[in-house]
């Protein structure tokens, strides 16, 4: 892995459920920070499940990323929801997509898929970042 696959920076997201029953699906902003094989992050998304938190959830994510997998906990701070979602996906080989599911480990019924795209902004600094790169090492 060379350091501009790195996912630091920021992403746009989406998670669907499996089952529409449980809910329609949720756009989100992320900030996703990699040192080694630690990935650490925050979410920002609309409340589509809380009657008692105000329009917008926050979120921290924890995990690893080993290559080209990756496994992080959502753990919401606006409420305490017991068992965070755990998520597990693969980065695409240009590291600017993270696809995969999503479930809860001792709730198996509610569960889904996710998608994480760079955002335009943070793939502009690093088109850039790769063309200075190539330039000093000429």
């Amino acid at each position: 892995m060379a350091a501009s696959d790195s996912l630091s920076g920021s992403w746009t997201g989406r998670y669907d459920y499996d089952n529409v029953a449980y809910g329609t699906p949720v756009t989100f902003d992320a900030v996703l920070t990699e040192t080694g094989a630690t990935l650490r992050g925050e979410v920002v998304e609309p409340n589509t499940f809380r009657d008692d938190c105000a329009d917008t959830l926050l979120a921290v994510l924890t995990g690893t990323r080993q290559g080209s997998r990756v496994q992080f906990l959502k753990t919401y701070t606006d409420f305490d929801n017991g068992e965070p979602p755990l998520y597990e996906g693969q980065v695409n080989p240009t590291a600017t997509r993270i696809a995969g599911r999503w479930y809860f480990p001792t709730n198996p019924g509610v569960k889904g898929t996710f998608l994480l795209a760079r955002t335009a902004q943070a793939a502009i600094r690093r088109t850039t970042r790769a063309a200075i790169e190539r330039v000093i090492d000429a």
